[in-house]
């Protein structure tokens, strides 16, 4: 096609246009529709146990399915067909049933899975509704206050990280920092910044029975719940929870400090490390978890980035504007910015660790 037969397919005012470019475009546009359109599939399966009860299970058609699930067949014949059309699940035709793979159930039906990523769909819903406010905030540059998200958005974000605690906080993470371990296990003290539910501090507590735990949250709904998380594990005894923004005052000295992926939502992230600073004891480990970025924001690609892009987008941005904070984002922490912010609140020592998470960047920091 000359020049001039391109221009004529554009729109006026709309540069010349490749058509074949045209049409791959389409064709990516239709996947990420169809990924979109998936992901909402996916979210019932998670919220209403489908997945679950598929694999536990071979292939199993609607009928047995609702039996199971005292859900309407309608529905659930609708929602295998989706899934299988996408890929997701496998028609079985000689019973004219519908088969999960036991490595994608892997990935998003088995509680206790460390690959387990099925708390993300029950986010799309929650940051969904969101999209009327933080288009406002688009206009008037202002915040959105953490109070007005669902709390199914925080129970979502609560069972994410929850797959990471599980099975890899005392089994990696506190192994790979030093002789933090063995401390604990002797009797020490420990201090969870952002703790959220209390679900980091509960584990610890669980596979450290000498030794003591607080955890420090300035959003009031999240201490009362790890309050009764603590008293459902039996750990309520060694374990307090307080309100308290923890750049204006912690106190005492801790053996382990703790903070996973809340110091870019912090309103200062330079005063937030000082606190821990002089909290941390002399011969102490501060552990950080925060997102995996890259130093050239534009060198974020793939879909890792694109998640955690959408997720700053729809909360972190805006509900650390809300409190006064830079707005750095989910992906603002990257190594060169971590290294320069704890060498001003006056860390000598700053250690990349393994994560085995792709979403995750661990580092061991010491006074």
């Amino acid at each position: 096609m000359t020049a001039l037969e391109q221009e004529k397919t554009a729109p006026p005012g709309i540069p010349a246009v490749d058509p074949a470019k045209i049409m791959n475009l389409m064709d990516r546009v239709m996947r990420d529709m169809s990924g979109a359109m998936t992901g909402i599939l996916c979210a019932i399966g998670v919220r209403l146990g489908l997945f679950r009860e598929m694999a536990m299970s071979g292939p199993v058609t609607s009928v047995e399915l609702a039996a199971r699930t005292g859900l309407d067949e309608r529905y659930i014949r609708e929602w295998l067909h989706g899934l299988t059309g996408a890929g997701y699940l496998e028609a079985h035709r000689p019973s004219g049933g519908f088969l999960l793979p036991p490595e994608l159930a892997m990935v998003i039906a088995v509680e206790g899975s460390p690959f387990n990523l099925s708390a993300g769909y029950e986010l799309m819903p929650a940051l969904a509704g969101m999209t009327g406010e933080v288009c406002e905030a688009f206009a008037t540059g202002a915040g959105v206050e953490q109070d007005r998200y669902p709390a199914e958005f925080y129970e979502a974000m609560e069972r994410m990280s929850a797959s990471w605690f599980d099975t890899m906080l005392v089994q990696q993470w506190i192994p790979s920092a030093g002789d933090v371990a063995a401390r604990l296990q002797r009797g020490g003290r420990v201090a969870d910044i952002g703790c959220g539910h209390g679900r980091a501090v509960i584990t610890m507590a669980l596979a450290f029975p000498e030794s003591r735990f607080v955890g420090y949250d300035a959003y009031g709904p999240n201490v009362e719940a790890a309050r009764e998380a603590a008293e459902d594990a039996g750990v309520a005894g060694r374990v307090k929870f307080a309100r308290k923004d923890a750049t204006k005052g912690l106190r005492g000295h801790y053996d382990l400090v703790t903070a996973f992926s809340v110091l870019h939502d912090a309103p200062s992230p330079v005063a937030l490390l000082r606190a821990v600073r002089g909290v941390v004891a002399p011969d102490g480990v501060f552990l950080l978890l925060e997102s995996a970025a890259a130093d050239d924001p534009v060198d974020n690609t793939g879909p890792t980035a694109s998640v955690l892009y959408a997720t700053s987008l729809m909360y972190c941005l805006p509900t650390s504007l809300a409190d006064g904070g830079p707005g750095l984002g989910t992906l603002g922490l990257p190594p060169a910015r971590i290294r320069e912010y704890c060498g001003e609140a006056g860390f000598r020592s700053i250690r990349a660790l393994p994560s085995a998470n792709p979403f995750n960047a661990l580092y061991e920091i010491r006074p």
